[in-house]
């Protein structure tokens, strides 16, 4: 009895998606987490946060060393104001996770091309 290998059941993914929503997905999400910074600022509380409050409740506040820099204080963008400031400060921060996240899958990419050749 001699063996044989069964015919493929569906054609091979493609390298690329189809579509154009397929394709630039990545616009959906960024747009979510932009939406997302924009709502939660109106929610922000001007109260310390966990550690804070238990810093000052616990009367160590004062002892703590501030940090060499800080991109966005206090979740602000320094010289603005209220919730504006806050907004802004939100979708910088989304804008900078994204270009990490972004540069970190170019970077795989490239290993795993690399790889394979």
């Amino acid at each position: 009895m001699s063996e044989t290998t069964p015919a493929p059941t569906s054609a091979e993914p493609s390298a690329r998606p189809k579509g154009i929503l397929a394709r630039y997905w990545w616009v959906i999400g960024l747009a979510m987490a932009g939406v997302v910074a924009i709502l939660a600022a109106n929610f922000a509380s001007g109260d310390p946060d966990g550690l804070d409050s238990v810093a000052i409740n616990q009367g160590f506040k004062g002892t703590g060393k501030d940090p060499g820099f800080e991109i966005l204080p206090g979740y602000t963008i320094p010289g603005i104001d209220g919730t504006v400031s806050t907004v802004i400060a939100g979708i910088v921060g989304v804008a900078i996770v994204f270009l990490l996240v972004f540069l970190l899958g170019r970077l795989l990419a490239r290993r795993r091309k690399d790889a394979a050749a």
